[in-house]
C-alpha cells in the first residue's frame, strides 16, 4: 500500500493525535514460487516441474511491476515516435508529386528531427530504467539467498551437493542480460508492430485484412513452431550444469584423478556429458532454427505481397503513392524486426531456463520461525529424549532407518559420551538436538520445553555444535566470532587459548587477522579442528554438542582440551559423539547407540553406562 494512501486511511494528517505505527514486510524478498500460490496443484519441491518457468518468471518480476509499467509506457511512446519516418516519407512523396517546393521539405525535416531526437532521448532514459531494474533484481535475489540458505532445512539438501546447487545463482547474470535485451528491444518491437499495423488499417480495409493475416502468421511462428522450446531449453540447461558439476568434481578430488591414473576416466565421463549436452542443444536449436527460417521467409513473402497489393490499390486510385511507400516502410520495419526476433526468442527460452534453475534455490524449504517459545538464559541445559525415531528420506524403509526408540536424559552440567558403530545415528542425533532435523516420532526437550515449540533462532542461541571443518574465506577472528554481537575480542582470545591455539596464531604474520582459505590454509588439519572447537565454546553455550571433532586430534592434545571441555563446574552440558575410549572415559557416562537396523528392545539403542571417576 502506498504511504500516502495509508496516511489518508488512518487520517494521519490530523494534528494533535499520536499513533503507534507497525510496519510489516515479507520475511523473504523472494517468496518461493510454490505451485499452490500460483494456482497450480502442489506436487512438492522434489518435482522439478511442479511450477512452470513462466509462472516463476511472473513471480520474480511481480515486485518490479511499477517499473515494468514505466518501460511499457515508454516503449509505446517510442513506437509511436518511430512512425515519424514513414509518415514523413509519405508527406514528402505527396509533396514532391505535386511540385518542387523547398519550404515544406525544410519544415518536414525539422519536425522529423524533433520527433527522432525525442525518441532517442526516450530510449536513453528507458535504458537507464532497465539498468536500475537489473541492479535491484541482483540485490533482491542476493539478499534473499543470503537470508534463505542458512535457514534451509537439512533434509531438503540430502542427496545433493550444496556448493554445486548454489552455482545456479550465477544464472542471475543471464537473467539480467536477457531481461535487459527483451525489455529494450523485444517489447519495443512488439509495440511497434501493433502501432504500425494500426496505421496500415487506416489506409485501406484490404490492408486491415493484410494485418490480420500477418498477425496469424507471426502467432504461428511464435507459438506453433516454438512448441516444446521451453522444455528443450531446460534440458539443455540441465546438461550444461551436469558438465559443470563434473568439472567441479575433478577440481574437488585432485588426488583421485591425478595420482590414480584417473585422468582417462575424467576424459571419458566428460565426453559422455558433453555429447549429452550437444544432443540437448541440437534438439533445442532445431526448434529455434525452424522459427528463424520461417520468419525470414515471411519477411520476403510479406514485402512482396504488400508491394503487389499496394501497387494494385494505387492503380485503382484507392491508395496514394505516399501511402504505399509509407506502408512498405512500416511492413519492412515490422517484418525485419520480427526476423531479428529469432535471436530474441532464443534469448527468451534461455531466460525461462535460467529462471527454472534459480527456482531450485528459491524452492528450498526454510525452517519455520512462527513458534512462540523462547529459552531463558541460565546455567547448563537439561536434555530429554523420549522414544525418538528418525528415518532418512522421511519414510521407514528397510535399511533406511537412522534412529529407533532412543530415550535418555542428560542432567544440567553433565558430560555424556555418545558412542556406537558407524551408521548408528550419532550425527543424526546431534542434528535432532540442534533442531536441524525433525524426528519422525517421539520428542526432544530442552529445559522441559519441546523443541518443536521453540523458535530455531532462540534454540541456537543456547547451544553450539562442533563437527567437520567448516572454514569460510575470512580472517581467523571472523571465523571464530561470526559477528555475534554479544561476543568481544577478549572472549575470542580466551576460546583460542582454551583449545591451545592462541600462541600458535600469534606466531602468524597477521595474528588474528590472518586470512583463511576455505580449506583452512595456512592452518593445519588439527589446527582447523581446534578452531572449530573454539568457535563452539566462545559464547559459553548452555548445551555443547561435539560430533567427532575430538577423534581427529592427536593424543597429546586431548588432555588439555578435555580438561576445559569436561572439567568440573563448566558452563555447559556436553554431549560428545566419539569413537575414542579416552574421550568417553573422561565423561560422566556413555550413551551407546546400536546398529541402524537393530531394534531398541535389544538394549543397544540408547543404552547408558556410568563412568567411574577416580
Amino acid at each position: 500500500m502506498p504511504f500516502r494512501t495509508l496516511r489518508r486511511q488512518l487520517n494521519a494528517g490530523a494534528s494533535g493525535q499520536q499513533r503507534l505505527w507497525v510496519v510489516g514486510q515479507p520475511a523473504l524478498a523472494c517468496e518461493p514460487a510454490s505451485a499452490s500460490t500460483l494456482g497450480q496443484p502442489a506436487r512438492g519441491h522434489r518435482d522439478a516441474h511442479a511450477v512452470s518457468p513462466l509462472s516463476r518468471l511472473w513471480a520474480l518480476m511481480l515486485p518490479e511491476r511499477r517499473d515494468l509499467w514505466v518501460i511499457v509506457v515508454f516503449s509505446i511512446i517510442d513506437g509511436v515516435l518511430l512512425l515519424a519516418t514513414p509518415i514523413a516519407v509519405e508527406s514528402l512523396v505527396d509533396t514532391v508529386a505535386f511540385g518542387r517546393y523547398v519550404q515544406p521539405i525544410i519544415v518536414l525535416a525539422i519536425l522529423l528531427f524533433t520527433f527522432l531526437a525525442f525518441a532517442a532521448a526516450l530510449r536513453g532514459l528507458l535504458a537507464y530504467v532497465v539498468e536500475i531494474l537489473q541492479r535491484r533484481l541482483f540485490v533482491r535475489l542476493a539478499a534473499d539467498l543470503a537470508y534463505r540458505l542458512p535457514r534451509v532445512r537439512s533434509a531438503a539438501l540430502d542427496g545433493t551437493h550444496p556448493p554445486e546447487l548454489v552455482n545456479r545463482f550465477f544464472e542471475i547474470a543471464a537473467v539480467q542480460k536477457v531481461a535487459s535485451s527483451l525489455l529494450l528491444d523485444a517489447v519495443s518491437i512488439i509495440l511497434q508492430t501493433f502501432v504500425g499495423m494500426a496505421v496500415l488499417a487506416f489506409y485501406h480495409p484490404f490492408l486491415l485484412g493484410f494485418d490480420l493475416v500477418l498477425l496469424l502468421l507471426i502467432a504461428f511462428i511464435t507459438f506453433g513452431l516454438g512448441r516444446g522450446a521451453v522444455k528443450t531449453a531446460v534440458k539443455e540447461s540441465e546438461a550444461k550444469y551436469a558438465v559443470g558439476a563434473w568439472l567441479e568434481e575433478l577440481v574437488r578430488h585432485p588426488t583421485a584423478f591425478k595420482l590414480h591414473s584417473g585422468h582417462q576416466f575424467a576424459l571419458d565421463r566428460s565426453d559422455l556429458l558433453t555429447i549429452d549436452y550437444l544432443e540437448s542443444r541440437r534438439m533445442h536449436y532445431r526448434i529455434v532454427l525452424r522459427q528463424l527460417l520461417f520468419a525470414l521467409g515471411l519477411q520476403a513473402l510479406v514485402a512482396t505481397a504488400l508491394l503487389g497489393l499496394g501497387g494494385w490499390l494505387v492503380i485503382q486510385g484507392q491508395l496514394t503513392l505516399g501511402q504505399l511507400v509509407a506502408a512498405e516502410l512500416i511492413v519492412t520495419v515490422i517484418v525485419g524486426s520480427f526476423a531479428k526476433m529469432g535471436k530474441h526468442l532464443e534469448s527468451f527460452y534461455d531466460l525461462l531456463a535460467s529462471i527454472n534453475k534459480l527456482g531450485h534455490l528459491f524452492d528450498l524449504p526454510t525452517e519455520p520461525h512462527d513458534k512462540q517459545f523462547h529459552l531463558q538464559r541460565g546455567g547448563p541445559a537439561e536434555v530429554t529424549l523420549r522414544q525418538v525415531a528418525y528415518h532418512y528420506g522421511g519414510h521407514e524403509q528397510d535399511g533406511n532407518e537412522g534412529l529407533h526408540d532412543v530415550s535418555f536424559e542428560i542432567k544440567p552440567g553433565e558430560y555424556v559420551a555418545l558412542t556406537g558403530p558407524p551408521g548408528s545415528g550419532k550425527s543424526t542425533l546431534i542434528d535432532l538436538l540442534s533442531g536441524v532435523r525433525q524426528p519422525a516420532s517421539g520428542h526432544l526437550e530442552l529445559d522441559g520445553i519441546d523443541l518443536r515449540e521453540l523458535r530455531p533462532d532462540s534454540l541456537r542461541e543456547h547451544l553450539a555444535v562442533s563437527r567437520a571443518v567448516e572454514i569460510f574465506d575470512g580472517s581467523i577472528d571472523e571465523n571464530v566470532h561470526l559477528n555475534r554481537p554479544h561476543l568481544g575480542a577478549q572472549q575470542v582470545r580466551e576460546a583460542l587459548a582454551a583449545v591451545g591455539l592462541a600462541d600458535e596464531i600469534l606466531k602468524l604474520p597477521d595474528g588474528l587477522n590472518t586470512r583463511l582459505q576455505t580449506n583452512g590454509a595456512p592452518l593445519s588439519t588439527t589446527q582447523a579442528l581446534r578452531l572449530m572447537l573454539a568457535r563452539a565454546i566462545v559464547g559459553s553455550p548452555r548445551l555443547l554438542l561435539i560430533d567427532g571433532t575430538l577423534d581427529g586430534l592427536p593424543d597429546d592434545a586431548l588432555p588439555a582440551l578435555l580438561a576445559h571441555l569436561v572439567g568440573r563446574g563448566g558452563p555447559w552440558t556436553a554431549l560428545i559423539a566419539t569413537g575414542r575410549q579416552a574421550v568417553a572415559d573422561r565423561c560422566d557416562r556413555v550413551v551407546a547407540l546400536g546398529p541402524r537396523a537393530q531394534p531398541a528392545h535389544q538394549a543397544t539403542s540408547g543404552e547408558t553406562f556410568p563412568i567411574k571417576k577416580d
